[in-house]
Parts: C-alpha cells; structure tokens; sequence
C-alpha cells in the first residue's frame, strides 16, 4: 500500500510538471504572439505590371502609419526602411515587369524592416497605404510609373544635336499587315518603317553636326518604354517615330500624316510636375541646373511647342518632296503614347501612308517611293536643327 501510494504520488508530481511544462510554453508562445501583434508585421508580396503602371503589395497584419516610412533613392535601387514593423521572414520576388527587376523584403529586427526595390531605369514612384476591408489585410501599396527621372544629360561642349529615329514595331510585333489578319501576310509594317528609317539615318549622316541614334536597325522587338528611355538617355534634341497606318473600315483613306501630342496629352504630363521635379535636371549647350516644379510646367509647354516646330519643317519639307496631294499635314494625337510626351524631347510620329489603300500600299514597298519619304524627313529635321542653333541678335 505504501509503495503503491509512493508510485502514486511520483505519477502525479510528473503530470504536474507536465501540465507546467507544456502550458507555460503554451502560456509563453500566447505571449510571445500577443506582444508580436502589438505592432504590424509584412506578411507577403504580391504585384501586377502593364506598361502604364507596375503595382507592388505588401500584406501587413495591421495599419502602418506613412510616418514610419522613411525612402531613400540610389540609382536604380528604392530603400524603404519601416520603423516599428517587423516581417514574418525574408522574401525574395522576381518581377515580370518593364518597370521593377525584384522586390527585396529584409527583416533587421522584429521592430524594423527594410524593403529593397530594383528597378529597371530610375522612375517615378510613390507609395500609400489601404484600410483593412473584410478579408483584405492593411495593404502598402508602390506604384512606379514609367516616368523618367533624367538626371545623366552631359553637357555639350560641340554643337552636335543629337536625333532619335524610332521605326515603329519590329521583332513580334508586325504592325498593320496586308491582307489584314492574314496568317502569312505579304507586307508588313515593321519592313516599311525600318526600310525608311535607315534611308532617314542615310542622309541625316552626311551632316557631321547631326548624331543619328536609331531604336532600332533590324527586325527586333522593342517595348514602348525602352523607346522612351533611349530618347531620354540621348539627351536627343528630335524623337522621330515612322509608322504605316492601317484602315481597314475605310479603304479610300491614304497619304502622309505627321502626328505631335494634343495639348491634352501635355496637360497630364504638367499634372505630375510637382512628384517628378525632384529628380529632373535641364541641360543646355553650356550647364545643366536643377529643375523646379514651374520649369518643369516650363518644359512641358516648350516640348509642346518645339513639337510643333518639328512636325511643321517635316511636313513643308515632305511637301516638298512628294505629292503636295499625298501630304495629310499635321494632327494632334489623341491616344496615350508614351514616345510623344517624355518631357524636353520635342516628338513627332510620322505615318507614312496607308497600308489597307491599294495605291499607298503600291507605294510604300517601293524603294524609290521610300527614298522620296526618307528625304523630305530628313531634311525637315535639318531644318528645325538649324532653327535651333539660329540666336536672334539684338542691336544695341
């Protein structure tokens, strides 16, 4: 009886220490838990990209307050550093996206975390939050924008203008095609603007103050957005986009129409002057200076107006070289197009017929017919680089 008494006693001493033993670390983790959530934690990354925008998420257990973001810009590289949030682990995402190579989420301790945006180019971007709503957590929302941030434009010292000949398309991307959706079709687009992009760069050579940089010289597919971006980097004094229109609802439209962007367009493009400026610096034949929110309104309204300047020497000079009848002349482009309204890059797109009329469509694949084009657009871009370098002078 004692001895079953003794064995009795020692098994519940071991289910007491048990009992201890595993509520109080259950008792511990409930704390642990309940002192994490006190303050908010980065749970997952999620994105979506199109060429207007790349949207990157971060799911976070509770609100996180805008202060406790501090940004800081290196290059091609976003650091934000989060105060008071912590991450549930390290996270590592590859972007399919124009804009974002990767998205980094490094915890440093449970109270502070760092989020590392690669990007592309250096762009515009900015970033708030989302309340909590049903089952959707408070979400940190990075939208980046394919804004350019130039800050590289070197000075001048020669007065070589530089001059950015885009033929449009290429690559997978075949434009209009004839007949129109045919499978195999007999002519496309791409052919057309390459063939008279590379007769435009022909003749722009033979000016030794003309540097001729091309977006393209072969059948490769370049994005919209690294077309932008070559204007940009060039620092190019002329963006000249070639295209062949397509209409197949109306056959009997035909000839040659030079496109710049509608005021509309520049009017959207002043809208983001302030969240831009920062970043943005001007450069002329002598310095470059730093750029304010209201000379940056300045540069959109003079890209505008030196847009309109290019795209009236190019028509004067096609009108010149083909039939007056064939010359549509100038209209404003209504569509979003992004090669249109980089700010400080004077652009045009020239439509060079009309593949779906059987007379532009004779035309067009025609060498002679192309050299004709090739020459009045190069020598209207001539003569708008000569209105650049002309200084009014004043008597005294």
């Amino acid at each position: 009886m004692l001895e079953f008494a003794k064995s009795f006693g020692e098994r519940m001493k071991r289910r007491e220490l048990l009992k201890t033993f595993l509520f109080g670390g259950l008792f511990d983790l409930v704390g642990r838990e309940a002192e994490a959530s006190k303050h908010p934690i980065i749970l997952r990354v999620r994105y979506s990209s199109t060429e207007e925008r790349t949207r990157i998420v971060l799911d976070c257990t509770s609100t996180v307050l805008r202060r406790s973001i501090r940004e800081k810009v290196k290059g091609k590289i976003v650091w934000l550093d989060f105060h008071g949030v912590g991450a549930v682990r390290r996270i590592k995402k590859q972007l399919k996206s124009p804009l974002v190579k990767e998205v980094e989420v490094l915890p440093i301790t449970s109270r502070r975390t760092k989020v590392k945006l690669v990007l592309r180019e250096p762009h515009r971007f900015r970033i708030f939050g989302l309340k909590s709503c049903g089952r959707r957590p408070f979400r940190i929302v990075i939208d980046v924008f394919p804004e350019f941030i130039t800050t590289e434009c070197e000075i001048r010292r020669a007065p070589q203008r530089v001059v950015v000949i885009d033929p449009g398309h290429g690559g997978k991307d075949p434009g209009a095609v004839w007949p129109v959706r045919s499978r195999h079709p007999k002519i496309e687009e791409k052919w057309i603007t390459l063939s008279i992009g590379l007769k435009v760069r022909k003749y722009l050579k033979r000016n030794p103050d003309i540097k001729v940089v091309m977006t393209r010289t072969r059948d490769v597919y370049v994005p919209l957005l690294k077309r932008a971006e070559i204007a940009a980097k060039s620092c190019a004094d002329a963006f000249v986009s070639i295209h062949a229109d397509s209409m197949p609802r109306y056959p009997q439209w035909s000839g040659v129409t030079v496109f710049k962007a509608s005021p509309r367009l520049f009017a959207k493009a002043e809208h983001t002057a302030k969240a831009v400026a920062k970043g943005i610096r001007l450069c002329n034949d002598v310095m470059c200076w730093s750029i304010s929110p209201l000379l940056i309104n300045l540069a959109t309204t003079v890209t505008f107006a030196e847009s309109s300047k290019l795209a009236e020497a190019i028509v004067r000079s096609l009108k010149a070289h083909v039939n007056d009848d064939l010359i549509n002349g100038i209209k404003d482009m209504q569509r979003n197009i992004l090669v249109l309204k980089t700010p400080g890059r004077p652009a045009v797109l020239i439509e060079s017929g009309f593949i779906t009329n059987p007379l532009d469509r004779e035309r067009l694949v025609k060498d002679w017919y192309q050299e004709e084009i090739a020459r009045g657009i190069a020598q209207g871009i001539e003569r708008y680089i000569q209105s650049l370098n002309t200084v009014a002078m004043v008597e005294e």
